[in-house]
């Protein structure tokens, strides 16, 4: 055994225990959140108000509404369809694209979802443009994917979905 001081050994004891964490937390650390899927709305957050294309829909007590003093969208969507779509868009994974984002590729987004989160003062602006038949989510001008839901379940029958 090896004749070390009382110092020593609790430097050793230090060390030891500095790379049992580095090789526990090793994804945490060194992981690439760029290559993960996520979801769109973070865990734990929660959906007060989202506007599609100028159409608010807001929580009036239990129970969801679109907001009679704004855009009507062009059904009227009962209150059991406007909590499934604020569920879905809890639920809506998305994955980076794997590319840049390009201002001129995405000047003229189809949709533009403004979700208000609690304990959040910015809204959180979502953009989806159709190029090439694809369908792209542009967040805080990044590039996403959207994996699940289909999207005909985040925006119909607000916004009538042709893809």
């Amino acid at each position: 055994m090896l004749r070390l001081s009382k110092r020593a050994w609790n430097n050793v004891l230090i060390f030891a225990m500095l790379g049992l964490i580095l090789a526990l937390n090793w994804n945490r650390f060194f992981s690439q959140d760029e290559t993960s899927t996520r979801l769109i709305v973070p865990e734990g957050e929660f959906i007060l108000s989202m506007q599609i294309n100028q159409v608010m829909i807001e929580k009036a007590g239990m129970v969801w509404r679109i907001n009679p003093n704004g855009v009507q969208a062009n059904t009227q969507a009962s209150s059991e369809t406007l909590a499934e779509i604020v569920s879905a868009w809890q639920k809506a994974y998305i994955a980076p694209a794997g590319f840049d984002f390009d201002s001129q590729l995405f000047a003229n987004p189809e949709v533009i979802v403004t979700l208000s989160l609690a304990g959040q003062s910015m809204p959180t602006v979502i953009a989806f443009k159709i190029i090439e038949q694809q369908l792209f989510v542009v967040i805080d001008k990044r590039v996403f994917v959207l994996m699940s839901p289909p999207i005909k379940s985040l925006l119909e029958p607000i916004v009538e979905v042709t893809q």
